[in-house]
């Protein structure tokens, strides 16, 4: 119930009386061990869930329009099956949690082909080698990645690595080679 109260007295500071006025809501800082229901805020594109305690994540109830969300310093530790629906999302932050699995990770992520801002520093699957490019490649729409804007030659590097086969088609196409 202590959500509950701290949404209404939210809204109430902002002057909001109405659910569908809602665009954004922080829940920042609330001690959460899990994301409340928010499904009654059918307009909500704004989202702070940082510096919590969220474990597990179900965002179920988060509405598909949502475009940022803020869930860095918690000790989430994976988001497989909680956020593939939210492909309006542009940006998304998820530094600093417990986050496993670079595969598992990308492939939840994978319809959200408007993402452009998210970071996932500070996470086990960050010391991964080859994660910065396995990311470009598997979400090509980010422009910024952990903090640092994405460069031209790390989305070549990413392609020649993880497209090996269209790369070689592409060279020898340019330099009039038949691709053996």
């Amino acid at each position: 119930m202590e959500v509950a109260d701290d949404i209404k007295k939210s809204l109430q500071k902002s002057g909001i009386r109405r659910d569908v006025d809602v665009c954004q809501l922080s829940l920042a800082t609330k001690k959460l061990t899990s994301v409340p229901d928010l499904s009654r805020f059918h307009f909500l594109r704004k989202l702070w869930l940082n510096n919590n305690k969220i474990r597990e994540l179900s965002c179920r109830s988060l509405n598909c329009c949502l475009t940022e969300l803020y869930l860095h310093n918690n000790n989430i530790k994976s988001i497989s099956g909680a956020l593939n629906h939210l492909t309006c999302l542009r940006l998304l932050f998820l530094h600093n949690n417990q986050i496993r699995g670079l595969e598992d990770t990308m492939h939840e992520l994978r319809r959200m082909q408007q993402l452009q801002t998210a970071s996932f520093f500070l996470n086990p699957i960050s010391h991964d080698p080859a994660y910065r490019l396995h990311v470009i490649h598997r979400l090509p729409s980010v422009l910024v990645l952990d903090r640092k804007e994405l460069r031209s030659v790390e989305r070549e590097r990413s392609f020649q690595m993880y497209s090996q086969e269209r790369h070689r088609v592409l060279q020898s196409v340019a330099f009039c080679r038949r691709a053996t």
